[in-house]
């Protein structure tokens, strides 16, 4: 029996290895591919245990997936950033068709890298206006003690 902890870390190897032949992920696709190795389930409680099987394999791949995600204020991943780069990454989670999508970086359109450095940029903006606020308000509460 295979822990969730196991699951998990096959999961990311199978995304890692969709990226690196250049493969775009695909939520759906990959939890059905999934489900479709691990096939054999029997018994008059198989349909409980698919059905939670399902679930519970649709949000692990879609939490490695978002671990694509830039986050503000965080280390970057070694895992997932491209070599001879110290941030870009080797793929990027983004909105295609209506549907979040890993996109290996070389098959980002120009319009693609375009938004993602925009949100890069205004995650920057935020987090520097957050930092001023912070520092006020410690000026003020001198100030007022």
């Amino acid at each position: 029996m295979k822990s969730t902890t196991d699951v998990n870390r096959e999961i990311r190897r199978i995304v890692g290895e969709r990226v690196d032949a250049g493969i775009v992920v695909r939520v759906e696709w990959l939890t059905q591919e999934i489900l479709s190795m691990k096939s054999d389930i029997e018994g008059g409680d198989a349909d409980f245990y698919l059905a939670c099987g399902v679930r519970y394999i649709h949000d692990a791949v879609k939490n490695c997936i978002g671990a694509y995600k830039p986050k503000p204020n965080a280390a970057p991943n070694a895992q997932i950033v491209m070599d001879g780069f110290d941030y870009m990454q080797r793929a990027y989670s983004i909105l295609r068709d209506d549907e979040i999508v890993l996109v290996p970086v070389d098959q980002l359109s120009d319009e693609e890298i375009h938004v993602r450095a925009d949100e890069l940029e205004a995650m920057a903006r935020g987090c520097v206006a957050h930092a001023k606020e912070l520092r006020n308000y410690r000026s003020i509460r001198r100030v007022a003690s």
